[in-house]
C-alpha cells in the first residue's frame, strides 16, 4: 500500500479528526476572546485590586504548562467536584482558560500602549466619546492586537494536540490510531506536518504581513 492509498483509504477518518480540531480551536478562540476582552474592560473600569487579581491569575495560568492544566481538569479537578465531563469539553475548558488570560494580556498591553494624543485630537475636533472609540480607538487597537491574537490562536491550534492524551478524537489521535493499523509513521506524521504547515503556517504568515503593514512605533507618545 503506497502513501497515497493510505491517505485516500483513511480520508474520512482524517477529515473527521481535522474537523474536531477546527471545532475545538474555533470555540476556544470565540469564547476566550470574548471573555478576555470583557476582563480588560472590567479591569479598566475597576482598577486597583481587580486589576492586580486578574494580572496575578494571568501570570499563574501562563506559568503552568498547558498539559498540566489539561490533566488537572480531567483527573483531580473532576474528582474534587464529583462530576464527569467528556474529554472534548474538558479540553475546551483548558484551552479556553489559557486563551482568556492571554487575550486579556494582549488587549491590556494594546490599551496601555495606545497614544493618548489621538484621543485628545478627537476631542479637539468635537467628536463624542463614542465616536472617538468607534472611529479612532477601535481601529487602531485592532491593528495593534490582531497579529498577536493570530499568533496566540496558532499556539492554541498546536496545543490542541494534547487533547489526544485524554482521548479527544482530534487530528493527532486519529493519526495515531491509523498508524497503529497500517504502521506507516513516515506517511502518517508527514501528513500531519503538512496539515499544520498549511493551517498554522498560513496564519503565522498572515500575522507577519499584518504586523509589517500596520504595526507602528508609538514611542513618541
Amino acid at each position: 500500500m503506497n502513501p497515497f492509498e493510505i491517505l485516500f483509504q483513511y480520508r474520512e477518518a482524517f477529515l473527521s479528526g481535522f474537523l474536531t480540531t477546527v471545532y475545538l480551536v474555533f470555540l476556544t478562540a470565540v469564547i476566550g476572546t470574548a471573555i478576555g476582552i470583557a476582563l480588560e474592560f472590567i479591569c479598566n473600569r475597576f482598577e486597583g485590586a481587580t486589576r492586580r487579581l486578574v494580572d496575578a491569575t494571568a501570570f499563574g495560568v501562563a506559568a503552568i504548562p498547558a498539559l498540566v492544566i489539561l490533566f488537572w481538569l480531567y483527573y483531580p479537578g473532576q474528582a474534587l467536584l464529583g462530576v464527569v465531563i467528556s474529554p472534548f469539553w474538558t479540553a475546551l475548558a483548558a484551552l479556553t482558560l489559557i486563551n482568556i488570560f492571554t487575550v486579556y494580556r494582549i488587549v491590556a498591553d494594546s490599551m496601555r500602549d495606545f497614544p493618548r494624543q489621538y484621543i485628545a485630537t478627537g476631542q479637539v475636533c468635537g467628536l463624542t466619546r463614542r465616536q472617538i472609540v468607534w472611529y479612532i480607538q477601535a481601529p487602531l487597537l485592532l491593528r495593534a492586537a490582531l497579529p498577536r491574537w493570530i499568533d496566540q490562536q496558532v499556539i492554541i491550534l498546536q496545543t490542541s494536540l494534547f487533547a489526544s492524551f485524554i482521548s479527544v478524537e482530534e487530528t493527532f489521535r486519529v493519526a495515531q490510531r491509523i498508524n497503529s493499523v497500517v504502521y506507516q509513521p513516515v506517511v502518517i506524521y508527514t501528513s500531519m506536518a503538512l496539515i499544520f504547515l498549511l493551517t498554522a503556517g498560513s496564519a503565522m504568515y498572515l500575522a507577519k504581513r499584518l504586523r509589517m503593514k500596520y504595526q507602528r512605533d508609538y514611542s513618541e507618545r
